[in-house]
């Protein structure tokens, strides 16, 4: 992999506390500044332990803190934690190139606009990709929690989307060919096709124009108004255009020059998360059995555990792209999927059944020929619907709580999901939806990793086989049997 992608990513995971030069770092409270620093060039690693991170926002940040009379203290994050941090409190500022979106303005308060820029499409030079449109049948890459991602999926809707935590990784993606496009920031796509000596171009018709703002607590809006005079003198000043011309012209010398450090990279799992006993939510955390078995494997590999949470359809492409390492969700084991994917061993066993009205005259699958009938979507239950019910209309949900809406609302006829779903969805709806008496014949379920990484499918499988072994494994299934179904009879 290209040095330039690998660069900035070293100390991305783990939240990093750094002191920045200033003539008042010993007086005044300290000004914690949210960023990730892969967003070229507004903030990314320099490689200088020194004064390892730099760029516009950076520079903007360094001038608010000196108006203030505050030593600046920067927490590096993942992009996506920057808004939580600053939510509650936890960081006065975020900044990273961030987007101005009205549904992020409901959850902080942006600083008036210092820049502004466009969202394009990257491809390589002889791609015959020419606008979103061309898009629809490609891979194509983003990074994730940002408008990239987006208007990736709500607005492009490719083939297949590849969520990356990083723009570096997004990048890397291209170079290696495991993305046929990437949806990025103008001036990250410009500096990617400086670096890579013009291999790639930047598709003609942006996609949107971008706004850019700094963040704040809702409440914070002393900071907000005095940060916002500094931005005005900023940009008056020409000082914007200064500092992004010199950041481009630094960051096009880093792939010769910069010094890479390294460490121990986490344990990536991409996961959907409302598969019952395998993955849920419970009490905003991400609870289940796949969680459990991913914390022990990632504990045996000594490597630290990131859960990537992503549509159910995008977790094999994801695993075979490399952009994680495993994927969970109750993934069923399939021969079409084992041509694509490498398993682990089998930890459990299911059947699929068929859920309908309670007043429905359904008895066996034949009934169900010609009918109007729902699964979730990339799910072998899916496949089972349109090639072997012969459905006369087949509705995709994204997940279970949306198909039983559409089957109460009377959207479809019936609804075709693993056992431990239907049976917890017959159990809350009582009276209303009924469970017929047909199991279709069982599934083995397993973790898909991508070909040839028969190291972590070794590690799986010893996991699996020591908890197998000693009964721990029925016992994570009954107790996250036994406390799903608590939370849905209590509403919670």
């Amino acid at each position: 992999m290209n040095k330039f992608f690998r660069l900035f990513a070293a100390l991305l995971l783990g939240a990093v506390l750094l002191p920045a030069c200033s003539k008042s770092e010993n007086n005044g409270k300290p000004l914690i500044v949210a960023c990730e620093a892969s967003t070229s060039p507004y903030c990314y690693y320099t490689g200088n332990e020194a004064k390892p991170v730099a760029g516009v926002d950076i520079d903007l940040v360094e001038l608010i803190g000196k108006e203030l009379g505050r030593p600046v203290q920067y927490k590096i994050v993942p992009f996506q934690q920057i808004f939580t941090l600053v939510a509650m409190g936890k960081a006065d500022i975020g900044a990273a190139g961030i987007s101005i979106t009205p549904q992020r303005a409901e959850r902080v308060l942006f600083s008036t606009v210092y820049d502004v820029s466009s969202q394009v499409i990257v491809v390589p030079k002889n791609s015959s990709l020419t606008d979103e449109f061309s898009l629809k049948t490609a891979r194509v890459a983003a990074q994730e929690g940002t408008s990239d991602l987006t208007l990736l999926r709500e607005r492009i809707r490719p083939r297949i989307v590849l969520p990356f935590l990083t723009q570096e990784e997004v990048n890397a993606s291209l170079v290696d060919r495991r993305a046929d496009a990437a949806v990025m920031d103008r001036m990250e796509a410009e500096l990617l096709v400086r670096a890579t000596g013009d291999a790639f171009k930047i598709l003609e018709k942006p996609l949107t124009k971008e706004q850019y703002g700094i963040l704040f607590n809702k409440k914070d809006t002393k900071l907000a108004e005095a940060s916002n005079a500094v931005i005005e003198k900023f940009k008056r000043a020409g000082t914007l255009q200064d500092s992004r011309t010199k950041h481009i012209e630094v960051l096009s010398a880093l792939p010769t020059g910069a010094k890479e450090k390294e460490e121990v990279k986490p344990f990536i799992v991409c996961l959907e998360t409302s598969f019952a006993p395998f993955v849920f939510v419970d009490n905003n955390r991400l609870v289940g059995v796949d969680i459990e078995l991913a914390e022990a494997i990632a504990k045996e590999l000594k490597r630290p555990l990131e859960l990537k949470v992503v549509p159910f359809t995008e977790v094999i492409p994801l695993v075979m792209t490399g952009a994680a390492d495993m994927g969970a969700s109750g993934v069923s084991i399939t021969p079409e999927r084992s041509a694509m994917v490498l398993f682990s061993k089998s930890y459990e066993s299911g059947v699929r059944r068929v859920l309908v009205n309670e007043g429905a005259t359904f008895d066996t699958l034949d009934d169900l020929q010609g009918k109007v009938i729902g699964a979730k979507k990339g799910t072998t239950n899916e496949d089972f619907v349109i090639n072997q019910l012969h459905a006369r209309e087949f509705y995709h949900y994204d997940n279970a709580t949306q198909a039983i809406i559409g089957l109460l609302n009377n959207e479809i006829d019936a609804y075709v999901d693993d056992e431990n779903e239907a049976d917890l969805a017959a159990g809350k709806y009582i009276g209303r939806v009924k469970m017929l008496n047909i199991a279709i014949p069982a599934e083995e379920y397993g973790f898909p990793f991508k070909t040839g990484n028969d190291e972590l499918k070794a590690v799986a499988d010893k996991i699996i086989e020591e908890k197998r072994a000693n009964g721990e494994l029925q016992a994570l299934f009954r107790r996250y049997n036994t406390r799903y179904k608590a939370i849905e009879s209590n509403g919670i």
